[in-house]
């Protein structure tokens, strides 16, 4: 047994650096919107707004598909799903760039959605499956830098290639990207082949069996309810930190624009750096190591509405850095605080329904935020998102409720 101990953990990292760059070229198919939105706006004669809606279909159809996905996790081999994960995002890809109409590029956008919306939750279960509790936060928080390392390389890469060899060939690349990764998985991702919760031969549950077991779990269902409130930290940052930084520091759009992609890169570190310290001192109480997210993206939060105007450049660098660190890093902690506390049996259905959820903090959050801004202004707006964080953090620390799953 412990000769087949380490060969076992080497094969647990080989899983997981296969999960990294599934992630890595999804992420970069998944944000390529923005980097290539001059070129893709030129090209169609569309407006803004139109433009807009092709982003939309994207997610919704993600949204759409996160909690069919969980449930297909939750049934067949994870290594059939990563492939057709990302099928999903390179085949579409592939005819984008033979697209010349605007509704050709939506369908085909919500068409990358389908893949986009289901990877998560492949890779909660498959991180579940190989890694032991003391080291799933850590590797969940690796798996996750997997999404920020793929959003800037295409950040970075789309627009100089497709001022080079044209938008269409921009968009080949990410899908033959996509296409390898797929290889990579068939060849080589594996699932562990014990069932940790079942017996051998145990039948799995139906979906009615599966949904009273959900939402009879009662950490998981504050959880849940907690998701929204959380993402509206992460979105207010990332859509409205530039436009705070120009229109109440004074700060030009160039230099704010690198201190938001400071605050990424301190989001990446933060994904990592978190899964650490809840695998170190947060084994058996991880809703505690959220909990302490959460009240530090509330201390970012409130530095943020605090700040003077037109201050010097290095305080809202560092606040922003906090604020990425916490308030953008918590995904991978979140996903395996969730997974833990159903079981892996159930995972994928419950980081579906996370995803689904958490949807509506996304999708309202700039909504609530920019009225704000448009009213009181972007102190009340940046104290609003301090007091949502402060209240999650008192949630979080109080010792879960007890489940009426039995045990």
């Amino acid at each position: 047994m412990s000769a087949g101990r380490p060969a076992a953990w080497r094969n647990a990292w080989t899983m997981l650096a296969l999960l990294i760059v599934g992630q890595m070229a999804m992420s970069s198919g998944s944000y390529l919107w923005g980097p290539l939105a001059p070129f893709l706006v030129a090209e169609l004669s569309v407006s803004k707004a139109q433009f807009g809606a092709v982003q939309s279909a994207f997610y919704v159809v993600g949204a759409l598909m996160a909690v069919p996905a969980g449930v297909l996790a939750d049934r067949f081999d994870g290594r059939w799903l990563l492939l057709a994960c990302l099928l999903a995002m390179a085949i579409p890809l592939a005819l984008l760039s033979r697209a010349s109409s605007l509704l050709t590029v939506t369908v085909l956008a919500g068409l990358c959605g389908l893949g986009n919306g289901a990877i998560n939750q492949v890779g909660a279960r498959g991180v579940l499956h190989w890694f032991p509790p003391q080291r799933r936060a850590t590797a969940m928080g690796l798996r996750q830098t997997g999404n920020m390392l793929g959003a800037a390389l295409a950040a970075a890469a789309l627009p100089g290639l497709a001022s080079w060899l044209g938008w269409r060939m921009a968009v080949l690349l990410v899908a033959a990207g996509a296409g390898l990764a797929a290889v990579l998985s068939g060849l080589l991702y594996r699932e562990r082949p014990v069932d940790l919760d079942a017996a051998p031969g145990a039948a799995r549950p139906g979906l009615k069996a599966v949904a009273g077991q959900l939402f009879s779990n009662r950490p998981f269902v504050r959880l849940l309810l907690l998701a929204p409130f959380i993402a509206y930290a992460q979105i207010a940052m990332t859509t409205f930190f530039v436009l705070f930084l120009t229109d109440r520091q004074g700060i030009a759009a160039a230099a704010a624009g690198s201190l938001l992609s400071g605050a990424l890169l301190a989001a990446a570190l933060g994904r990592v750096a978190w899964g650490m310290i809840a695998d170190r001192f947060f084994t058996h109480a991880r809703g505690r190591c959220l909990a302490l997210v959460m009240a530090l993206t509330a201390a970012a939060a409130t530095a943020l509405a605090l700040l003077p105007a037109n201050g010097p450049l290095i305080v809202p660098a560092l606040v922003g850095l906090l604020y990425g660190f916490c308030a953008m890093g918590w995904q991978g902690l979140l996903m395996i605080v969730i997974a833990e506390s159903v079981g892996i049996a159930v995972a994928g259905t419950a980081v579906g329904l996370l995803i689904n959820v958490a949807w509506g903090g996304f999708v309202l959050g700039p909504v609530a935020f920019g009225a704000l801004v448009d009213g009181p202004g972007y102190g009340t707006a940046w104290a609003s998102v301090a007091l949502v964080s402060a209240l999650c953090a008192l949630a979080l620390w109080q010792p879960p409720p007890a489940s009426r799953t039995p045990a």
